[in-house]
């Protein structure tokens, strides 16, 4: 299994990759961040109104796209990852995963027998009709989120067919007994990441993690980290409709109004 090759020019660029997140399933709202030039897009099917099949649906619908396109499923499931991965999702975000064997588990999902148990079904006329071939076009990511997968993340990192590590910082600081907002507006879960990112360093896996945004962004990949999702679309567009009342009571107070525009200058 090998990164898309988005991925690996930006580490190639000693840069992290940086994605964005669909909650809401939109294929414009997809094109808008490829447009915007992020590394990849992923599509939430754990915190969203929508599925593994909305999201098999949505992929088959995209176009080849310059980014990669990444799904997290609702849970470790076989049957779930095949199908996101037979509609043709080059990366996969697996939730919850606290044991070397809930990851060997995720492995043999996205991998044909002998190494796995998937089933051969390409979705897509342009995913090859070999196994080598299909396999390669997709990147694995297993997800520590918990105390559990903290204390056993030195066996994770260890299984063969990973290609990373990703931390969800909300559930982490849930689960060692702080507000979910810690882990991204406090230093209090950098001890715990030092932990994660040594066992992926000693491993040669890449270690990801879940942002609150372009500035906590930013922290993170100074702590090592190489591949970033920012904001989910939801975040953004209640971030900007809040911003852009405000701006609109202050004008109306008498306040001077800041320059803008309904549409990102490039």
């Amino acid at each position: 299994m090998a990164p898309h090759r988005a991925l690996t020019a930006a580490w190639d660029a000693d840069r992290p990759a940086i994605g964005g997140w669909i909650t809401t399933g939109s294929e414009m709202l997809i094109e808008a961040y490829g447009a915007a030039g992020y590394d990849y897009v992923g599509i939430d099917c754990q915190h969203s109104t929508f599925d593994e099949r909305d999201a098999a649906q949505v992929l088959r619908r995209l176009p080849a796209c310059p980014f990669a396109m990444f799904v997290r499923v609702s849970k470790n499931d076989p049957a779930l990852i095949g199908r996101v991965v037979d509609a043709g999702a080059e990366g996969v975000i697996v939730p919850m995963v606290d044991t070397a064997q809930e990851a060997a588990a995720a492995v043999a999902a996205i991998r044909f027998p002998p190494e796995g148990q998937r089933s051969f079904g390409p979705g897509r006329a342009d995913m090859g009709t070999t196994t080598d071939a299909i396999e390669s076009r997709v990147s694995l990511f297993v997800m520590i989120e918990t105390t559990d997968g903290l204390a056993n993340v030195e066996e994770i990192c260890a299984v063969p067919g990973l290609t990373g590590v990703y931390v969800g910082p909300g559930d982490l600081s849930v689960s060692l007994g702080l507000a979910p907002m810690d882990g991204f507006s406090t230093d209090q879960i950098e001890g715990p990441l030092a932990t994660i990112r040594a066992a992926a360093t000693a491993h040669d896996v890449v270690l990801g993690i879940h942002s609150a945004g372009g500035a906590d962004a930013a922290r993170w990949a100074r702590l090592g980290c190489r591949l970033i999702s920012l904001g989910s679309d939801m975040a953004l567009f209640r971030a900007a409709t809040v911003a852009d009342r405000n701006t609109a009571l202050d004008v109306q107070a008498g306040g001077t109004p800041a320059p803008a525009t309904p549409y990102a200058a490039r």
